[in-house]
């Protein structure tokens, strides 16, 4: 170094701490206006999905009624949107406080001693062909019941140790039998209920021989004769309207 000359050392300090404060303040600016946006974010319209997904279930009557009886499974998705209530997912009817409204029941209550019932579905008798088919607005029953009730209520009985209730058949259907997701193993009633000859036997007898027809679809029918119960409910029609 040559004598007499000093060299100032580099002093930077007050310019970082200048822009670690600068920087600081453009992240809380940040932050103010990331609130600011939440709170203005528009709310869910769950009354539009309630619209919407009657929608989806009379649509699936309707194709139903046409001839397309699988699309039984998308009438048991819109059930479970509507009604089913978990720890990790919230129902439709949750979301818009209508938990205790009521639904319409066409079956009867089947007493703790019965063995066999079928609230479901009709037989029609014919000569040549007779058909298991859902009652639609002829059944038993026309009932309005609080929707724990009409979720809970036991609706066929395969045997002693087989009582289904429409729970076990909407969530079954949704949840294993490709209404949502599809499952290699179904809960043992929806399987009974579904397998050829569950609710009976058809037999045609003429003078030449006798033969006897499986009844199907049993699963199908229960699927169909639910969505006739929650569009033929008023107090769930009325929640679309406010």
């Amino acid at each position: 170094m040559m004598p007499g000359l000093s060299i100032a050392k580099p002093h930077c300090k007050g310019l970082f701490e200048d822009f670690s404060i600068n920087l600081g303040r453009k992240r809380q600016k940040s932050m103010r206006s990331k609130l600011r946006g939440s709170s203005h974010m528009k709310s869910v319209d769950f009354r539009g999905h309630l619209t919407k997904q009657l929608g989806f279930l009379e649509r699936s009557c309707h194709a139903y009624d046409s001839g397309h009886l699988d699309e039984a499974i998308r009438i048991a998705t819109v059930i479970r949107v509507l009604v089913h209530q978990t720890g990790s997912s919230t129902s439709l009817l949750k979301h818009l406080g209508a938990t205790t409204i009521n639904f319409l029941t066409t079956t009867i209550e089947p007493s703790p001693q019965t063995i066999s019932f079928v609230g479901m579905g009709m037989m029609t008798l014919g000569g040549d062909k007779s058909h298991y088919s859902p009652q639609l607005g002829d059944g038993p029953m026309n009932e309005m019941v609080p929707v724990s009730k009409w979720w809970n209520q036991t609706v066929m009985i395969l045997g002693a140790q087989n009582r289904i209730t429409r729970k076990m058949i909407v969530l079954a259907a949704a949840n294993k039998d490709g209404g949502a997701h599809v499952d290699a193993a179904l809960t043992s009633e929806y399987e009974a209920l579904a397998r050829g000859g569950a609710v009976g036997t058809f037999v045609y007898e003429s003078k030449e021989r006798s033969r006897e027809e499986p009844i199907d679809n049993a699963h199908l029918v229960s699927l169909r004769q639910m969505g006739h119960e929650l569009l033929h409910s008023p107090q769930l029609r009325a929640l679309c309207d406010g």
